[in-house]
């Protein structure tokens, strides 16, 4: 166990991450509060993706430490790894909706793997959590009747079903229009507010970004690491590097103008 301050729901400590000889991320250090949306952020190729695994628990990092609620999940086995995986819902960028089940029997399916509630529990459950992203009317339709959006929420409500304090969403808002995408955001802030939910979000999208993130950790592929942390609008401003700067402002890179003529 680990003595964190009780506001610290996720504690990442010297991590490393890699394939082989090939380092991706190394030395990677913070910490994310109870309650907060922290967005992980970076040009591509700079291990936002692989950072997420780790912390999941999908990838072994070469060195360091995840700690979930005080335990560790890079040395945790057993039923001790099993109670920490259920301590938080994941959803990816695909949705990873099965097609041949309905809306209601995805979300159902953790509850029919990992508890012994009643038939009857199980589908109140589950209906509750689709009520919950606004899918309530949708329960009986496939994956495919719904549009990329829906299928976004039913994810959401899926990683929901066992209550977990704890949300990893990796690119919620890929693929979606400016108005879905804003709708998927104002569900995330409401979760937050309203249950007390922690998030870390995978994302690229500037408009989420500013809408939502308490927080922000920045990689950088040349620095294998952390190059900025902070508040968005704060970084967008006042960050020592120019490179974090231009990102937040939508810049190009200076010279990258084309001639014409």
């Amino acid at each position: 166990m680990m003595n964190a301050p009780p506001d610290i729901a996720i504690f990442v400590k010297d991590l490393s991450i890699g394939y082989g000889e090939k380092v991706i991320l190394q030395n990677v250090n913070f910490q994310v509060r109870r309650g907060e949306i922290l967005v992980i952020l970076g040009e591509s190729g700079s291990g936002k993706s692989t950072l997420l695994k780790a912390m999941i628990g999908l990838d072994t990092p070469q060195a360091g430490e995840v700690w979930i609620e005080g335990r560790n999940l890079v040395t945790a086995e057993g039923d001790e790894r099993l109670g920490l995986l259920r301590k938080f819902g994941v959803t990816y960028q695909s949705g990873a909706l099965f097609g041949s089940m309905t809306v209601l029997e995805n979300v159902r399916l953790p509850l029919d793997e990992f508890t012994e509630l009643s038939e009857p529990l199980k589908e109140l459950a589950a209906l509750a959590k689709l009520k919950l992203v606004g899918l309530g009317a949708a329960a009986d339709k496939t994956p495919s009747e719904l549009s990329g959006g829906m299928q976004k929420r039913a994810a959401i409500a899926r990683a929901m079903a066992l209550d977990p304090g704890i949300l990893f969403l990796d690119e919620p808002s890929a693929g979606l229009d400016p108005v879905t995408s804003a709708g998927i955001d104002l569900l995330i802030e409401g979760l937050a507010r309203h249950f007390g939910i922690t998030f870390v979000i995978v994302t690229h999208e500037l408009a989420s970004i500013y809408s939502i993130a308490d927080r922000v950790v920045m990689l950088g592929s040349q620095a294998k690491g952390i190059i900025a942390e902070g508040k968005p609008d704060e970084l967008r401003d006042r960050a020592g590097d120019p490179w974090v700067r231009r990102f937040f402002n939508r810049e190009p890179e200076p010279g990258h103008s084309v001639q014409l003529g």
